[in-house]
């Protein structure tokens, strides 16, 4: 009966695990190295045709130049952390 137990409480503890780091490894937040350019154009794009459909003016190049300054920002912010 116990090595029936220890043999569950492995295969329960590695599916904890895995789980957790599953989790873990999805809601890090991204670098902005780590954007593709073609993903930051397409980001842009959604967020520029937004703004305009409220009723705001925000061009595609516009909006591209604020995101990089934005990845800019969080990797100086990094930097000085470290």
């Amino acid at each position: 009966m116990t090595e029936q137990y220890v043999g569950w409480a492995l295969l329960v503890g590695l599916a904890i695990g895995g789980a957790l780091v599953w989790f873990a490894i999805g809601k890090l937040p991204r670098s902005g190295e780590e954007i593709p350019p073609e993903e930051r154009a397409a980001e842009a794009a959604s967020i520029s045709e937004i703004i305009n459909s409220r009723g705001g003016m925000a061009p595609k190049d516009l909006v591209e130049e604020v995101l990089e300054l934005h990845a800019e920002h969080l990797e100086r912010q990094a930097e000085n952390r470290s």
